[in-house]
């Protein structure tokens, strides 16, 4: 190929980036591009934002040592975590989830297991982008089809569901899809112990955490003043490895903080949280992908 014709290519005036329509599209989209939301929103609860921070150099509290121990003073953590030598007894005096203010250590206590979890390689900006075009998509066809059937006077709305279903599946089908290419994949069981039952039910998560017995991440809800329960998570690696969720949920069961019996808890993927999937949604979407009930009976 001759350097003319490289250079044809490579100039403005070139099909190489599309037709005239398209490069007014792609314009129009660097042009208005607000970064922030992401930033500012989502970026600071990924797990792999807390876990760099946890491993980057900070200004750390020191106890005082004893007069009789000339150990190393051990190094305490943030404000919201556990050091890398700090005593899990150490950890859980300092940040006892029931009187450890929100505004002291910000919304939540975290707890990471011996193996870090991997979350790095997630494309959450393309997740995050092309997700939002799912549901963007879901909510143009799905607006079609509820005008068309408030124009034929129908009386119920059996004949809408029946067409809403199908692309409701397809949307979460696509959405858990793009997880998994994007490698957002990453999900915890949730369950609400109460306020008085929350630092004994944390210190069962984190001592079996450090043992390696859980999954690879765990946070508690800091004190905000409602006194309601507290939101406690366990992680997951990955939202479609169910053998290892369905492992960590017996692991709960078996140390007495789920009940097979009674009230169920339930299992969400970060790719929701990412997008603002919750239980009351635009969509139709179950916010949670497993309740501990279909998991434990077969039924996952």
């Amino acid at each position: 190929m001759s350097s003319a014709t490289q250079l044809d290519i490579l100039s403005d005036d070139s099909s190489f980036y599309g037709d005239d329509d398209e490069q007014a599209r792609l314009e129009h989209l660097a042009a208005t591009y607000d970064p922030e939301p992401f930033w500012s929103e989502i970026h600071p609860r990924l797990l792999s934002t807390t876990q760099h921070e946890l491993q980057a150099p900070s200004t750390q509290i020191k106890t005082e040592p004893m007069p009789q121990d000339n150990a190393p003073t051990p190094t305490l953590g943030a404000k919201d975590r556990r050091g890398p030598k700090e005593s899990i007894s150490s950890f859980l005096s300092r940040l006892p989830p029931s009187t450890t203010h929100v505004t002291e250590a910000g919304p939540w206590i975290w707890m990471w297991g011996p193996t870090p979890h991997a979350t790095e390689g997630g494309n959450f900006p393309v997740f995050t982008r092309k997700g939002t075009e799912l549901l963007e998509a879901y909510e143009e066809e799905s607006s079609t089809l509820r005008a068309a059937h408030d124009k034929s006077g129908a009386k119920t709305t059996a004949a809408l569901t029946r067409k809403l279903n199908p692309i409701r599946r397809t949307l979460e089908q696509s959405i858990l899809d793009l997880a998994k290419e994007t490698s957002v994949t990453s999900g915890k069981w949730m369950f609400f112990p109460s306020e008085k039952e929350v630092d004994a039910t944390w210190k069962t998560v984190v001592t079996a955490m450090d043992e390696g017995k859980l999954g690879d991440a765990a946070k508690v809800a800091t004190n905000d003043g409602s006194g309601q329960a507290r939101l406690l998570c366990v992680y997951t690696r990955d939202f479609s490895d169910k053998e290892d969720v369905k492992r960590v949920l017996k692991t709960l069961v078996a140390m007495g903080l789920v009940d097979e019996e009674s009230r169920p808890i339930y299992y969400k993927c970060d790719a929701y949280t990412y997008l603002d999937i919750k239980s009351k949604n635009d969509y139709g979407l179950k916010a949670s992908l497993f309740s501990s009930r279909d998991v434990l009976s077969g039924k996952m």
